[in-house]
Parts: structure tokens; C-alpha cells; sequence
């Protein structure tokens, strides 16, 4: 691949408390081959072809195996890896092909102008600010590296104006690309399906680390710094989920059941079904990924038709099967060999018993059921 360099002037500030100015006279070269860049795109595509293989598209189930951002997976599962993963997986080959544009044209040209450190920083800080914001915005799932693609067309655009480009590159760097910029943003959110939350994370992010990039020709302390940051951060990020998974999911507010009974589920979890003497909470995904919680009052009964492992039976052989997401249940297994884990809890209560079912997939927390339990409280228990 052959080289390209195109050249730019800085001014000459008083002071740049930023970073270490050089003696030398301050040109601009840009030139070389992007290869961070190159390798990123290669990445995303290696794992579009993992997820899909030869077909067209991927399937919400592999998305979802394959890192796609999911708030309830995350919660319940301390599954940080998410926040990062999530920016190098797309749906099919258009969506990459539209992301793959930008960030060759715009995060291309902006590696070749700044210190390799800054450049591997940005992208770390715009995945993480991306995905942490559309976590935090909206519960639907995402995936694609359109908020990278944002973070770096802002960090060019605070990048040329905080060190004042000059010449012909000011159409790659400086308020020169804000309204296209706008424009693109404007876009999305005029457009379903889109991740806004995650464009704004991304942009945000971006146009923040770009008032501290070093040009390329500059001293590299401060560029290695805030590479060192941007490890801390990737690093303390995917800890965190491994050191609380172990208590996930974390149990939010009071939510109300049935007959004036009232429990704490887990955060991020929606009312999924209800009747007269039932309520569930579902974490919102499908298949393997599906989490449900269901707060029975039973119907007076007496002597063996009280046992809590009848009672158990009977809702789950009911209806609850459908919850699980994996077709009816032709038996109930005792351990975690089969497609859903099941756990349950009988608490007794005058006239008749109250029964927790939670249904997850086999690998599911060992102590939600217990903790739920303990929460289950109605009029004149607190």
C-alpha cells in the first residue's frame, strides 16, 4: 500500500499548556499508512464472519453471544466486556461497509496527524463512552462502531481548532466538518433502529479527547500518559464485572405482585406477565439470554397439595414454561443439566403459601432466589 503526505501549518501560541512544544519549527506533515485504523476494520471483519459466517446477516442470537451491548446482560452478569466489544460487531456487511466508510476516512487521516498513543487512547475512550451512555440511555440492544466513527469525526473537529490547523487539511480537521457532523447526527435521529444515546456517548467523548491530542511530530509524554489512562480504564472496566458477578444481579426497588405483595427484583427488569394471582419480571432478551422472576399467591389448600415442590410443578407445567423462552417444559429436571435453570421458594402466609419461581439459564446466580426471597414482604409484615 502505497504511502500519501499532506502538509499543514500550526501557529505559533505563547504557551500550550497541554503539551511539551518542540524547538522545531511547528510543520505539519501527514503521511504513512494508517495501520491501527486498518487493523480495527480487519477486526470487525473477522468478526462478522465469525457471527454469520457465509450468510447475509446475523442473527439476534448470535449478536447477542458474539457482544453485543445488552444493559441486562450486563447487570446480571457483570458482563463489562460489552462496553468494548460491542463497537466491533455488526449486523451484516451494509453496516459495516457505512461505519468502515467513516472511520477510514475521518479516523484514518486523524491517526496519520497524531501521536500513535492519542490515536489508540481515542478509540479506547470513545468505545467505552459509547457504549456506557447507550447503557445507560436506552435498554434496546446495539452493536456497530458508528460511535467510534462519531468520536473521531469530533475529536477532528476540536483537534484542528484547539491547535488552529492551517492549509489544505482544514477540510479533515477544525470547524470545518461540524456540519457534516451535525448533519449525520440530525440524521440518525430522524432514522428508527438507530442508537442515538450511543452517537451522543461517542461524539461527546471524541470531541473531548481531541483538545488534548498531540500532533504527531510533538513529544510523546503526554500521549503516553493518556494511553496509560485509556488501559487503566479497559482494564478496571472488565475487573469490575468479574469482581461483581458473583453478587449479580443487584436487586433494585420495591415492585408490587400480586394481592397487595410487594418484592425487590432486579434492576432493569420489566413487568413481563400478570393475572389475578401472579406476577413476573422478565429481564427483556430472548433464548439462552432470557432471566424471569415470578411472584405466585396460591389458592388455600391443605396437606400434600401444599408441598412447595407441587406447587412448583404446577405453575411451571402451567404457564410459566413460556417464560423461559424455550418451548414447553415436557419435565422439570432437578439440577442445572437442562435448557433453564429453575429455583424456587415457598414462603408461608395465612390463608394460603406464596411461591418464588425464577427461571435462568444454566449458569444463572446461585443466590438470587435466596435474596429475592428475604424481600417478599405484604401489609403488616414490614
Amino acid at each position: 500500500m502505497a504511502a500519501w503526505t499532506e502538509e499543514a501549518t500550526f501557529p505559533q501560541p505563547a504557551a500550550d499548556p497541554a503539551v511539551l512544544r518542540p524547538a522545531a519549527p511547528e510543520a505539519f506533515a501527514i503521511g504513512g499508512v494508517p495501520w491501527v485504523t486498518i487493523s480495527l476494520l480487519l477486526a470487525a471483519v473477522c468478526i462478522l464472519f465469525a457471527a454469520a459466517g457465509w450468510r447475509s446477516g446475523v442473527a439476534l442470537p448470535s449478536l447477542l453471544l458474539y457482544g453485543a451491548k445488552a444493559t441486562p446482560l450486563i447487570l446480571d452478569r457483570g458482563e463489562t466486556w460489552r462496553l468494548f466489544a460491542a463497537n466491533l460487531l455488526h449486523k451484516d456487511p451494509l453496516h459495516l461497509a457505512f461505519n468502515a466508510f467513516a472511520l477510514w476516512n475521518v479516523g484514518g487521516a486523524l491517526e496519520r496527524a497524531v501521536r500513535p498513543a492519542d490515536y489508540l487512547a481515542l478509540l479506547i475512550f470513545t468505545a467505552f463512552g459509547t457504549t456506557l451512555v447507550s447503557a445507560i440511555g436506552a435498554d434496546s440492544i446495539s452493536l456497530g462502531a458508528s460511535g467510534m466513527a462519531f468520536g473521531v469525526l469530533g475529536a477532528s473537529a476540536t483537534f484542528g481548532w484547539r491547535r488552529g490547523v492551517r492549509g489544505t487539511l482544514r477540510s479533515y480537521f477544525g470547524l470545518r466538518i461540524v456540519p457534516w457532523l451535525l448533519a449525520l447526527f440530525a440524521a440518525g435521529l430522524g432514522s428508527a433502529g438507530v442508537d442515538n444515546w450511543g452517537h451522543g456517548g461517542g461524539l461527546f467523548t471524541g470531541a473531548l479527547f481531541g483538545c488534548f491530542l498531540s500532533p504527531r511530530r510533538w513529544p510523546g509524554e503526554a500521549a503516553a500518559r493518556r494511553l496509560a489512562a485509556a488501559a487503566g480504564a479497559l482494564i478496571g472496566t472488565l475487573s469490575l464485572g468479574v469482581v461483581a458477578a458473583p453478587a449479580l444481579p443487584a436487586l433494585g426497588q420495591f415492585r408490587q405482585g400480586p394481592a397487595a405483595l410487594e418484592l425487590k427484583m432486579p434492576l432493569g427488569w420489566r413487568r413481563a406477565a400478570n393475572s389475578p394471582s401472579s406476577v413476573s419480571y422478565s429481564n427483556g432478551l430472548t433464548g439462552a439470554f432470557r432471566s424471569s422472576a415470578t411472584l405466585i399467591q396460591e389458592g388455600p389448600c391443605r396437606g400434600h397439595l401444599c408441598t412447595c415442590e407441587r406447587l412448583v410443578r404446577g405453575a411451571l407445567e402451567g404457564d410459566l414454561w413460556r417464560l423461559a423462552d424455550i418451548g414447553r417444559f415436557k419435565r422439570v429436571q432437578h439440577g442445572e443439566d437442562g435448557q433453564a435453570k429453575v429455583s424456587a421458594a415457598c414462603i408461608s402466609r395465612d390463608p394460603a403459601p406464596v411461591t418464588l419461581v425464577v427461571l435462568q439459564p444454566p449458569g444463572g446466580s446461585s443466590t438470587l432466589i435466596e435474596r429475592m426471597a428475604a424481600t417478599v414482604s405484604w401489609p403488616g409484615k414490614r
